[in-house]
C-alpha cells in the first residue's frame, strides 16, 4: 500500500464533522423558549415571594433559580423540542 492510498485510507474513514443548527433554528428555539419561560417564571416569583419577604434579591434568586432551572430541563425544554421541533429545524408549521 502506498503512503498516498493509505491517506486516503485514513480519511476516508474520519466521520465528517455534524452540521450543527442554523442561527435561524436557533433563533426560533430562542423565541419559543421565551415565551414558555415567562409565565413560569412569573409564577415562580409570584408563589415564593410571600415565604421570602423582606429576603435581599440574591437570597430570593438563590430559592427561584433551581426551580426554574428544574422545570427548563424536565418540562419547557422537552415540551418544545417535540412540540415545535419540525417548526425549529425548518421553519415550516405545517406538515
Amino acid at each position: 500500500m502506498s503512503v498516498q492510498s493509505a491517506a486516503a485510507a485514513a480519511a476516508a474513514t474520519v466521520p465528517a464533522k455534524p452540521v450543527g443548527p442554523s442561527l435561524a433554528a436557533r433563533t426560533r428555539m430562542a423565541l419559543l423558549v421565551l415565551v414558555a419561560v415567562y409565565p413560569v417564571i412569573t409564577a415562580i416569583i409570584y408563589l415564593v415571594a410571600p415565604f421570602t419577604e423582606g429576603w435581599p434579591v440574591w437570597e430570593r434568586n438563590f430559592v427561584v433559580a433551581p426551580l426554574m432551572v428544574v422545570a427548563m430541563v424536565y418540562f419547557i425544554i422537552p415540551g418544545i423540542q417535540s412540540r415545535f421541533g419540525r417548526f425549529i429545524a425548518t421553519g415550516r408549521i405545517n406538515k
